[in-house]
């Protein structure tokens, strides 16, 4: 399925029980939607209430080079247990850590409001809310540093794609891989590891896009791949079993700036052991 940058992840989710798998999409202004994933430890939802001033904390992790560039052209895409969405970042607040502690419609409050690896230079800023309390449409969570994170990138979309070209990618930069269900694990196993490849070309049919992401945690390990053509620089392409809890991805491209482009996941993974994880890559290709 192939749609431009006006993608309702919920419509989504509504029609592929009667396709039946993956295609392309893209989001509209601040959508969110709501799956059926329970996290392992349910905590009440808490009313936030916002701070003055977005301050970095002592328990922040990670860094970036350069503060993210905010413009017409900026988008996110957001995931955590039981929420997914993505559309126009409009709104962004970055604090001295580099953190973002809004995102569209998306505000994370608390203290401590704690966000780990934290990544990011001008084209793109990425990191995992791990503490604090977030609230959007559907309501307010709490993120008590258990297995529950909310994972996000923010980046620019792409003017056009080029004609042609092949493009090397890098190793990529990851949030930890959280746990949001399935086999029972261990809280040692509540976070895993991650690595991946890319590679992407271009030519008259739209962007060539493979990739490769490994994941592992508590002694388990799974992969994700995709494959995928897309069409238009505002598309995104879901793969897999994405929407359906399985392991997938959905892909966008972003403005990497200086003649780079990148590639952005958002990805879930389910295990040998049958422990489910997701998390967010960006790569950088040149």
């Amino acid at each position: 399925m192939q749609l431009n940058h006006a993608f309702v992840l919920t419509l989504i989710a509504a029609s592929l029980a009667a396709c039946g798998g993956g295609g392309s999409s893209s989001p509209s202004d601040s959508a969110v939607a709501v799956n059926t994933v329970k996290p392992a430890d349910p905590v009440a939802p808490v009313v936030p209430v916002v701070p003055a001033v977005p301050a970095a904390t002592g328990e922040n992790t990670g860094s970036v080079s350069a503060r993210f560039v905010n413009g017409d052209n900026s988008r996110y895409v957001f995931t955590s247990i039981g929420l997914q969405g993505n559309g126009k970042a409009s709104t962004l607040v970055q604090d001295t850590s580099g953190a973002l502690s809004t995102i569209g419609s998306i505000v994370l409050t608390g203290n401590p409001s704690v966000t780990r690896e934290i990544s990011g230079d001008a084209a793109f800023a990425q990191g995992r809310w791990f503490k604090g309390a977030f609230s959007n449409s559907s309501g307010a969570t709490t993120l008590s540093g258990n297995n529950a994170s909310a994972h996000y990138v923010a980046y620019n979309v792409l003017a056009a794609l080029p004609a042609t070209g092949t493009f090397t990618c890098d190793a990529g930069t990851f949030t930890a891989p959280s746990y949001t269900g399935g086999s029972s694990v261990s809280s040692t196993a509540y976070f895993g590891t991650v690595s991946g490849n890319a590679s992407m070309s271009f030519d008259a049919s739209g962007a060539k896009i493979a990739l490769t992401i490994d994941a592992s945690a508590g002694g388990s390990t799974g992969k994700v791949t995709a494959s995928t053509t897309m069409a238009s620089a505002a598309s995104s392409s879901i793969t897999g079993g994405y929407l359906s809890n399985g392991t997938g991805a959905q892909l966008m491209l972003g403005d990497g700036g200086a003649g780079r482009y990148l590639l952005i996941a958002a990805y879930r993974a389910q295990l040998a052991n049958g422990a489910n994880y997701q998390g967010v890559a960006t790569f950088r290709c040149s």
